[in-house]
């Protein structure tokens, strides 16, 4: 017997949007490795392509958290510091 709650409607509603979000990232994320693959011997290139991953990174968690109403001064600078830190990483990385 499958028992019905008000709520949910809201919860299908909620995996519906966490799947379309995650399911863009998913892409984009494959996109960007794919990429990487493609210009594995271009430092400029990949210096460039690990900015654009990070700022997508830091755009992707604000969005997400603010459409779902968590965001805070304190989650979408930990999403920048993240984001800054993968791109330093990155970076000194790719120029030696």
């Amino acid at each position: 017997m499958v028992c019905s709650y008000p709520g949910d409607s809201l919860m299908k509603e909620k995996t519906d949007t966490h799947l379309l979000e995650y399911s863009v990232l998913l892409i984009f994320m494959v996109l960007l490795v794919l990429l990487f693959y493609y210009f594995r011997y271009d430092h400029v290139v990949l210096i460039f392509l690990s900015g654009i991953a990070s700022i997508s990174y830091i755009l992707w968690g604000i969005i997400h958290h603010a459409l779902e109403g968590r965001l805070t001064k304190f989650v979408a600078m930990e999403y920048i510091a993240f984001g800054l830190l993968v791109f330093l990483l990155f970076f000194t990385v790719l120029n030696f």
